[in-house]
């Protein structure tokens, strides 16, 4: 039995995992859900890597750290809290060490989808456009998954994270895997694949699907995730 803990990103809050949980756990392992803050603009990513390890007190050293999305920013600094036995960056940003993200995104601006961003910045955000959020996350989900993401939409306003250099000078000695989503409409999978190799010496495992599987395809995605443990 491992335990999975599932850290969301940054436009919904710890229930959207309800789908995956109970996938997770016929197979007889644990999930924990970490609450992070949605309300420290200021805070780096090491505030957030805290909580993170907060919740995984008494936990055990067999955990399975997930982080969807912007949440690939916090997870690399947990190992140094507590002990990690694996790393899956689920669709998520992978941070560089000496540079931020902001800075990340306006040298290789295909990091993420073009549109994605024009929508975000043009008052269209997925926090208070259903449309957009539509299009852009819950595109390929079914209408009980739609209702799920939809109700837990919730904005992490993550600034001070991605100003931030990367507090660490490279990333972790943990073995890591990357899950990168091929219909992916938020950050592109052609950067993923890349990064994936560049920054953690690993082929991306390849996942159908959108941005948000635990969603749209819960049971695939627990049958990748419990696949990492071997």
């Amino acid at each position: 039995m491992s335990i999975f803990c599932l850290v969301n990103g940054s436009t919904q809050n710890p229930l959207c995992w309800k789908l995956l949980i109970p996938e997770l756990e016929k197979h007889g392992h644990r999930t924990i859900t970490p609450r992070l803050s949605f309300d420290e603009p200021a805070a780096g990513a090491l505030r957030y890597a805290e909580m993170i390890a907060r919740s995984l007190e008494g936990a055990g050293d067999d955990v399975v750290l997930v982080g969807h999305s912007a949440s690939g920013m916090f997870v690399p600094l947990v190992p140094g809290l507590r002990p990690v036995r694996r790393l899956v960056y689920l669709a998520a940003l992978i941070p560089q060490p000496g540079t931020s993200i902001r800075e990340q995104l306006a040298a290789d601006p295909g990091m993420l989808n073009p549109e994605w961003l024009a929508a975000c910045r043009g008052g269209r955000d997925p926090w208070s456009s259903d449309e957009t959020a539509v299009e852009f996350l819950f595109h390929d989900c079914s209408p009980e998954a739609l209702s799920l993401g939809l109700a837990t939409r919730m904005r992490m306003n993550a600034e001070g994270a991605i100003t931030e250099t990367f507090p660490l000078a490279q990333l972790p000695a943990v073995t890591s895997v990357y899950v990168v989503c091929t219909d992916d409409r938020t950050i592109s999978p052609a950067w993923s694949r890349r990064a994936a190799r560049e920054r953690l010496g690993v082929e991306a495992v390849e996942l159908p699907g959108g941005h948000c599987p635990y969603l749209s395809r819960p049971s695939y995605l627990a049958e990748v995730l419990i696949e990492t443990l071997d």
